[in-house]
């Protein structure tokens, strides 16, 4: 007689780095299409659902994808499916431009310590943030050419700070990349000071534009940063 194997159960562990940047990156995403409209998941819906959607019993209909997006649980189409039709954030896009970019934005990825990051990758980051973070890290002078670009690690709390209070999501990215740099360069000092402004973040579950900084970092970060 031939025993049969039960199926091995798999250790119930915490979702991988990849899979929650994907989540953050869709409801980042989704907040930020909802600021530049001003609508709710449910007028959202509505405005994008197709136009055999019967919309006086709308509420019956609708499958509800935009309450997935602003839970992270779905990611919406973005290349074009067969036949030409565009996908749903494409169509977001050209109504709302300027917010496609959130769910592919590699920028996500200085949070995930699981994945090899450049200095070279970390430069460009640095040299993509508006002028008046930018002005604290990247020599005035530099360009691609210029062998140290990179002006004196800065130690003071009071920078930090100015990021954490920032509202504009590229002060949250740009504590990321100083984060990923901290780690590469093995700047213990500046490592822990930013770690204490992540969790300052964290506590006061800040907000950076789209990005829920607070949750990201209880999500993502505060089990990266209690190993160190």
């Amino acid at each position: 007689m031939i025993k049969v194997k039960s199926a091995e159960k798999k250790p119930v562990g915490r979702p991988k780095t990849d899979k929650l940047l994907k989540k953050f990156r869709v409801q980042t995403w989704f907040n930020a299409v909802a600021e530049a409209s001003g609508k709710t998941a449910y007028e959202l819906e509505k405005e994008f659902a197709p136009p055999t959607v019967d919309r006086e019993n709308f509420n019956k209909q609708r499958a509800r994808l935009w309450e997935k997006y602003r839970l992270g649980k779905t990611m919406p189409t973005i290349k074009e499916k067969k036949g030409g039709r565009k996908g749903i954030a494409q169509l977001v896009e050209e109504k709302y431009p300027g917010t496609i970019h959130w769910l592919t934005d590699e920028r996500f990825d200085l949070a995930n310590v699981d994945k090899e990051i450049t200095m070279k990758f970390i430069r460009e980051v640095f040299e993509s943030l508006p002028p008046e973070i930018r002005k604290y890290i990247v020599r005035e002078n530099a360009n691609a050419s210029t062998l140290f670009w990179r002006k004196k690690f800065i130690t003071e709390p009071a920078f930090y700070e100015s990021l954490v209070n920032n509202p504009s999501p590229l002060a949250f990215i740009a504590l990321l990349a100083l984060l990923r740099e901290a780690l590469i360069c093995q700047n213990e000092t500046c490592f822990n000071v930013i770690k204490e402004m992540l969790i300052k973040i964290e506590d006061e579950d800040i907000r950076h534009g789209p990005i829920l900084s607070g949750t990201f970092t209880k999500i993502i970060l505060t089990p990266i940063l209690v190993l160190y």
